[in-house]
């Protein structure tokens, strides 16, 4: 049974994993406070999301790079992948935010949602894609 569970464990788990979680969660955190306190001062999805997600994503691309997938790809390479990723989710989640506002849902619990689908799609994304080490 362990040797079962050891070959599992080498298989699919890599440390980086715990990392990403690490600075998934700090950043997460920073983006949220910044986000409800910008919306609650100047009542803006777009510019409260826009301002918090870019000084949430600056650490978070910074974080990944150097410490979490240690990348040895050049900032050009990386960076243009990251922000290209970046904009996408930032898309999507602007989107379903402004929506459930519409919607009356508090922008708190409307700033969480779109994690439920980023989160689970944005490791192999960052890992296989835009951190992707050199074969």
């Amino acid at each position: 049974m362990r040797s079962k569970f050891q070959h599992l464990k080498e298989k699919y788990f890599d440390y980086s994993m715990i990392r990403w979680g690490l600075v998934g969660l700090t950043t997460t955190a920073i983006d949220f406070f910044l986000f409800t306190s910008l919306y609650y001062t100047i009542n803006s999805v777009f510019i409260s999301n826009l301002i918090s997600a870019t000084a949430a994503t600056s650490i978070n691309y910074a974080a990944h790079h150097r410490w979490t997938f240690r990348s040895e790809q050049n900032h050009s390479k990386s960076g243009i992948k990251y922000l290209l990723n970046l904009i996408f989710w930032w898309l999507v989640s602007t989107s379903i935010i402004k929506t459930l506002v519409v919607l009356s849902i508090d922008p708190r619990i409307a700033k969480l949602i779109p994690l439920i689908l980023i989160v689970p799609v944005n490791y192999f994304v960052l890992n296989h894609l835009v951190f992707k080490k050199k074969a």
